[in-house]
């Protein structure tokens, strides 16, 4: 089963660099979105500070929207999506393969975004890059998971992005302010940060032990 799933998130990944579409999409998409927060703002130090963290997620959470509304691109493209399921592996299997390809594709865009925002907004908090990474990498877990498994639901339908967004948001937002208040703790060096990391990891669990289960009934249906 393990070599299933590494094989199927290899697949997508080496078809994404094949293609240059979905992560260089992302890449210009995260890299619009800050320049844009930054000619919007123009915030001193202490403000970008302040705003940084917010500002962070925000851009994490859409620029994985454009990623997760292609994650059945290829197979939608070359009529494979069946022959997929045919696979003679359980549905989960299908999914982590599905996950992981798409969750290495948002930690690229992430470890390239993190410093690009610490430049633009002139802020000095290179030496929290680490643990940053760390709420970040937490965060995308259950990010991709819950957002591959949308993406599944909203295949077959029409105006599917605009639709995964609406599902994906409001589920996102135990996550959003976990990442968040964890990161702006870890900025100002505060004591609670744990407590936030904890509500990331309960959406994890939560979600990617639901996930596989549903994608086999999903698919199913």
């Amino acid at each position: 089963m393990l070599k299933a799933i590494l094989r199927i998130a290899w697949k997508d990944v080496l078809g994404d660099m094949r293609r240059r579409s979905t992560l260089s999409a992302m890449l210009f998409f995260a890299i619009s979105v800050l320049l844009v927060f930054q000619a919007a703002f123009e915030p001193d130090r202490q403000e970008a500070l302040r705003l940084l963290p917010g500002i962070l997620w925000v851009t994490v959470l859409f620029t994985s929207l454009m990623g997760l509304g292609r994650v059945f691109q290829a197979e939608e493209e070359d009529g494979a999506m069946e022959g997929l399921l045919l696979a003679p592996v359980p549905r989960g299997v299908i999914f982590l393969g599905k996950w992981w390809g798409n969750l290495l594709l948002t930690l690229a865009v992430v470890t390239v975004l993190l410093p690009t925002i610490l430049i633009l907004f002139n802020v000095d908090a290179w030496h929290h890059i680490p643990a940053i990474l760390g709420i970040l990498l937490v965060g995308s877990l259950g990010l991709t998971g819950l957002g591959v498994l949308l993406a599944a639901l909203t295949q077959g339908a029409k105006a599917r992005e605009t639709l995964l967004a609406l599902l994906l948001l409001p589920l996102v937002m135990p996550m959003l302010i976990g990442g968040v208040q964890a990161t702006a703790l870890t900025l100002q060096q505060g004591k609670d940060v744990w407590q936030w990391v904890q509500i990331l990891l309960i959406f994890d669990v939560v979600y990617l032990t639901l996930a596989p289960w549903a994608f086999g009934w999903l698919v199913e249906e």
